[in-house]
């Protein structure tokens, strides 16, 4: 017997024979209507006597509600002094809804499902198939997932799921981005190339509402430059490669199509700087070591189940100058302490 009818079919079990009751029915527009609903039970082989109107003395309570995007139904017997304890079952939708009722309901009005046997207690019976509106099968792995994250998640949070299976996503992708770096080097657009790594982890309840745990997590790797500083008398070549760790928040991520991202993240990297005079001489090679803080903004849109676009902008403090030097010792430039960036690219994800 399936977990989530048990409690209503043992109300019914415990439940005298029913076969004058009347029936209470509501439910929304849309959902099966009462002459459908007693249709449906009758389909089972129970039927209610031929009375449907609420002036019996039992009376059989059904009532079907949409919350949260899922459907709750409930059931219970009513007496003129007293009644039978709600008992409730949940579903995807209301078609399914009302059917586990009218099983139940087709249950309580059969006299002989009612009798105590000695033989259906002390014997298993195979278990039904399983409805779908008391489980939900996990949904294939293509399925869209749709989310968003908070800046200031709770530190403990506590969610009403119905009988099901959890199931957990970790929804990747991998973009190539292309663009530059104002800020590093005055008056200059230093080519950056990124390849950037980004992880969210997706919950879906067994009634198909998704969200994501935590904050979407990104890893990139930048190669910085080539690029060439001329002054009178000398020109500076740059190479270089940083890295960042961010952590973003989304208010929307949908696999199927937009992704907007802001993230906040730190890193750091190593440029390579060599001047040379204008024969030729090299006059100075170095590396210089640099750090990172950033904020950025960086949107996606997802192709289908594989391909995606994105472009990405930022800017931040940048910990270390970089400089280049003539000769006699004098400055050729020396770096800003906050540089922004612009990127555009493309990518996959899984």
């Amino acid at each position: 017997m399936n977990a989530a009818y048990l409690p209503l079919v043992l109300l019914a079990l415990s439940t005298p024979a029913l076969a004058k009751a009347s029936l209470a029915y509501e439910a929304p527009e849309g959902c099966p209507t009462q002459p459908e609903f007693v249709a449906a039970v009758a389909a089972r082989g129970a039927d209610f006597g031929g009375v449907e109107t609420k002036d019996a003395s039992r009376v059989m309570v059904v009532s079907i509600r949409k919350q949260e995007g899922v459907f709750a139904g409930t059931f219970h017997v009513r007496e003129e002094q007293s009644a039978t304890d709600k008992r409730e079952v949940s579903g995807p939708s209301c078609t399914e809804v009302a059917d586990a009722l009218a099983v139940v309901a087709a249950i309580a009005l059969r006299p002989e499902d009612n009798a105590p046997s000695t033989s259906a207690t002390s014997a298993p019976t195979p278990d039904p198939p399983a409805s779908p509106a008391s489980t939900s099968p996990p949904a294939p792995a293509e399925e869209r997932l749709r989310g968003s994250t908070r800046i200031f998640p709770p530190r403990s949070e506590s969610v009403q799921v119905g009988a099901g299976a959890l199931r957990f996503d970790l929804q990747r992708s991998v973009t190539a981005y292309a663009g530059a770096t104002v800020g590093m080097v005055p008056s200059l657009l230093l080519p950056r190339f990124d390849l950037s790594f980004d992880a969210a982890n997706f919950v879906t309840t067994p009634e198909r509402a998704q969200r994501i745990a935590g904050l979407v997590t990104q890893l990139h790797v930048s190669f910085l430059g080539p690029a060439s500083y001329a002054s009178t008398g000398s020109k500076t070549d740059m190479t270089g490669v940083s890295f960042g760790i961010g952590l973003c928040q989304s208010p929307l991520y949908d696999t199927r199509g937009l992704v907007v991202l802001f993230c906040g993240e730190y890193g750091g990297g190593i440029m390579n700087v060599r001047t040379k005079a204008a024969d030729g001489t090299q006059i100075q090679s170095k590396d210089v070591g640099f750090g990172v803080v950033n904020i950025g903004a960086e949107a996606q849109y997802n192709f289908g189940s594989v391909f995606h676009i994105g472009a990405k902008l930022g800017g931040g403090f940048t910990v270390g100058q970089l400089t280049a030097e003539r000769a006699d010792g004098s400055r050729i430039f020396g770096s800003s302490i906050w540089a922004a960036y612009g990127l555009l690219g493309a990518g996959v994800h899984f």
